[in-house]
C-alpha cells in the first residue's frame, strides 16, 4: 500500500549551531505530514465524530538520524501506518533528500475523546476513520 509523500524545506531557524536541522524539527515535520494526510482523506486530527471530540495525543515517538539535513535542503517525508490497533495508530516515516534516507521515525498516537470539561478517554478508532486511513497502512517494500 502506498505511503503519503509531502515536501518540506529546512528553514534557518530550524537549524542548530552545527548548521544541521535540529532534532526536534523532525517530530514537528512528522506531525505536520500526519495532519496533511488526514486532510487529504477528508478528516482532521481534531474533529467531532459520533458526538465526541476526537483527537490524537502522542503516546511515544522515536527517531533515528542517519544523515544531516541543512539550511535550504529540500526533502520529502514519506509517511505510512505501521499498525492500526483498537485505539491507536502507529505511524512510520522516512525523511529523504534526493531519494536518500536522512532519518526515520515512528510515532504512536491514541484516539481519544477530549471533552471540553472532563477526562480524556482513549476510545476505539471509529470505523469511518479506520476506513479512510486504510490505504496508507503498511508501506510496500521497495526494491
Amino acid at each position: 500500500m502506498p505511503s503519503f509523500i509531502t515536501k518540506r524545506g529546512v528553514e534557518f531557524a530550524q537549524t542548530d549551531m552545527a548548521g544541521f536541522a535540529h532534532f526536534s524539527e523532525f517530530a514537528r515535520w512528522m506531525e505536520s505530514a500526519e495532519h496533511e494526510l488526514f486532510r487529504s482523506v477528508g478528516l482532521s486530527v481534531t474533529m467531532r465524530i459520533d458526538g465526541r471530540h476526537v483527537s490524537w495525543p502522542r503516546r511515544s515517538c522515536s527517531f533515528e538520524f542517519l544523515r544531516p539535513l541543512r539550511f535550504e535542503d529540500e526533502f520529502d517525508i514519506s509517511l505510512w501506518i505501521k499498525e492500526i490497533g483498537k485505539s491507536s495508530v502507529t505511524w512510520a516515516a522516512e525523511f529523504l533528500r534526493e531519494r536518500t534516507i536522512c532519518a526515520t521515525g515512528t510515532c504512536t498516537t491514541v484516539c481519544c475523546d477530549i471533552p471540553v470539561d472532563g477526562p480524556v478517554t482513549a476510545i476505539s478508532v471509529p470505523n469511518e476513520i479506520r476506513e479512510r486511513l486504510a490505504p496508507f497502512q503498511n508501506k510496500e517494500t521497495e526494491s
